[in-house]
């Protein structure tokens, strides 16, 4: 069996691969840095109880970590490819573009068992954390998931019809004109303004991919998009570029399978 860990710059993603069977699966809410708590960790999570035969361990913090991991010297797999590999295998697409949100957002390109990186934005779920605690003095994932669900962006965003009176273009009179623009609102519709303008921001960047990659299957990957205003508004803006996102089963932990799938060779 095949671990791979996804050291991400919130999160670690952590996944035991049996083949092509996902086995086991488990997140913490923080990256680690030494083998002692990381061994800790994936023990208390039962990990521990199942033959390890190979450790692959990929993202950005991948590269601080430092030690073996169940008596294992992990292999490093670049997150290009871990992306590329596990969106693939979560969406059984050969062909497929790549929209990794964490804590910010990658894309990548699949064709042909290869990866390509697209493109890339600071604006992913770092922002929605970091912009909840400056402007609505509010903390924590599923607090702001529900207090961004009793808010109305609409309080706070200017809307097209409020310029035009209807919808321009490609977009129609409800899609968002200018983010933050009334400065008003309460806090519950600032932090739903959060998650709106970051969702659509990268909504935008993967259909532009997708055109770019003359590809249609746009595969979301990462915590991210679990923030149900996240994926509702990821939702509406594809459909208002007539493109359509995909979120397969164990999306969240897809660069995780990757680094895993790297390793056994696929």
């Amino acid at each position: 069996m095949i671990l791979g860990i996804d050291f991400g710059a919130s999160t670690t993603d952590a996944v035991l691969m049996d083949g092509k069977k996902v086995v086991k699966k488990a997140s913490a809410s923080k990256p680690f840095r030494s083998s002692n708590a990381l061994n800790r960790f994936l023990k208390s999570q039962g990990f521990g109880s199942f033959p390890v035969e190979k450790v692959a361990l990929t993202g950005g913090k991948s590269f601080f970590f430092k030690g073996k991991v169940f008596g294992f010297e992990p292999k490093h797999v670049g997150e290009i490819k871990a992306i590329g590999l596990g969106a693939s295998f979560v969406s059984k697409s050969k062909r497929c573009v790549a929209v990794s949100m964490g804590t910010g957002t990658c894309i990548v390109f699949f064709e042909k068992g290869k990866p390509r990186h697209v493109i890339g934005t600071g604006v992913g779920g770092g922002t929605i954390l970091g912009l909840s605690r400056l402007l609505a003095w509010e903390d924590g994932i599923p607090k702001l998931a529900r207090l961004a669900l009793e808010g109305n962006p609409k309080n706070v965003d200017l809307l097209v019809e409020e310029v035009v009176g209807k919808g321009i273009g490609l977009v129609n009179g409800k899609a968002t004109a200018s983010n933050f623009a009334k400065a008003t609102g309460s806090r519950k519709d600032v932090i739903a303004s959060i998650q709106n303008m970051a969702a659509e921001s990268v909504a935008v960047l993967a259909v532009m991919a997708g055109r770019e990659c003359k590809c249609k299957k746009i595969v979301f990957l990462g915590k991210t998009p679990c923030f149900p205003l996240v994926k509702k508004r990821l939702g509406l803006t594809a459909k208002c570029f007539k493109a359509r996102f995909s979120f397969p089963k164990n999306f969240q932990i897809a660069t995780a399978i990757g680094a895993a799938l790297a390793v056994q060779g696929h």
